[in-house]
């Protein structure tokens, strides 16, 4: 007696398994090029996880839901700038808004603020702040540190304070040096602006250079005035790195 012929298997949507399997890899695709060409870990992070939904949502309609298309849940528009994200119109506000404040103190003859390469630098000469020898922020200019914190607070990217000599030896039994007094002097200022303004204190640092970063030579009595000073700089955004904890 002969066998029957089995009923040949209906494979009529094989392809479906076809289609997911190039749709996974084109995705995959996107993702490692958008990679190559931005190095923004929060942009990435984000993308990826659009995708990843996207493919979950693909998958979902081959084995029969409805999930839409895939592709409209990538949203590159929707993500967000990176923190400490400067611009340089950003940086000309803050010296024109540090300009005000100078002009409203009086002061356009002591402090001069500025806009270089590394950042925005504002430069108090020292007998704006202290009195000979002492790292003590005089009272009277102690409001005019408040009100500036309070500019720069506003601004996501790194502070620095450095201070600075003349070479003169300081001669008295406080400081052993000269070094010793420009750092007492940029952490004066520093907690100034960090305790009466409320600016971020992992944002701010001081340092001190004593007579060893002069800007005029010290062998006249101005020269010698240009280097006693304080410089406060608002770090550009590509100099924050220098700033961060490795």
């Amino acid at each position: 007696m002969k066998r029957k012929p089995e009923a040949e298997k209906d494979n009529s949507e094989r392809w479906l398994l076809s289609y997911a399997d190039f749709i996974t890899l084109l995705m995959i695709f996107f993702v490692v090029m958008y990679a190559m060409s931005a190095v923004d870990a929060d942009k990435y992070k984000e993308l990826s996880s659009s995708l990843n939904s996207a493919l979950a949502g693909d998958q979902q309609k081959v084995d029969g839901g409805d999930q839409g298309s895939p592709v409209e849940d990538v949203k590159l528009n929707e993500v967000k700038p990176t923190d400490g994200n400067v611009t340089e119109e950003d940086l000309k506000k803050i010296v024109e808004q540090v300009q005000s404040l100078i002009n409203e103190k009086g002061l356009q003859n002591q402090v001069t603020v500025n806009l270089g390469d590394i950042g925005v630098w504002i430069t108090f000469k020292d007998y704006v702040l202290f009195d000979s020898g002492s790292p003590a922020v005089k009272p009277e200019t102690v409001g005019t540190l408040v009100e500036l914190g309070n500019i720069l607070k506003v601004v996501d990217n790194y502070v620095r304070i450095e201070g600075y000599t003349d070479n003169v030896p300081i001669n008295n039994s406080m400081y052993s040096n000269n070094w010793d007094l420009s750092v007492m002097r940029a952490s004066k200022v520093l907690n100034i602006i960090v305790s009466q303004s409320g600016f971020p204190a992992d944002k701010i640092s001081a340092v001190g250079y004593g007579e060893y970063r002069p800007i005029a030579p010290n062998d006249t009595d101005e020269g010698k005035a240009k280097n006693r000073r304080v410089d406060i700089v608002i770090l550009r955004t590509d100099f924050n790195a220098t700033e961060k904890s490795q």
